[in-house]
């Protein structure tokens, strides 16, 4: 009985720490802002407050630092992106930090 409860224990653990992977997203852009919601909350950016993007194959990385950082996975919004959706959410997304405050820059090119 006493591995029962380990083995619940760290299937929470794992659950906890994977929440994101599980559980649904749903994200609003605007032309001011951008909103991730799940159940445990929300976060949310201006797009002033956006100084770089760092985009994958999976989805972008929208970071406050100007350059690469650590520090960005947790201090900016991953956007994941929908089937087929990649060139116009990235579009969307450097249209609204390039007509932003002016030291909106872009990361290198993405990464595939």
């Amino acid at each position: 009985m006493e591995n029962t409860w380990w083995g619940f224990f760290g299937a929470s653990v794992l659950f906890l720490a994977m929440w994101s992977f599980y559980l649904p997203h749903h994200y609003l852009l605007d032309n001011e802002k951008v909103v991730k919601k799940s159940i445990f909350g929300e976060e949310r950016k201006t797009w002033r407050e956006i100084r770089s993007i760092s985009a994958d194959r999976r989805g972008v990385l929208l970071s406050p630092f100007p350059h690469p950082t650590r520090l960005a996975k947790f201090r900016g919004i991953s956007v994941q992106f929908g089937a087929g959706n990649r060139k116009e959410v990235l579009e969307f997304i450097r249209a609204r930090i390039g007509s932003g405050s002016g030291d909106a820059r872009p990361s290198p090119p993405e990464r595939g």
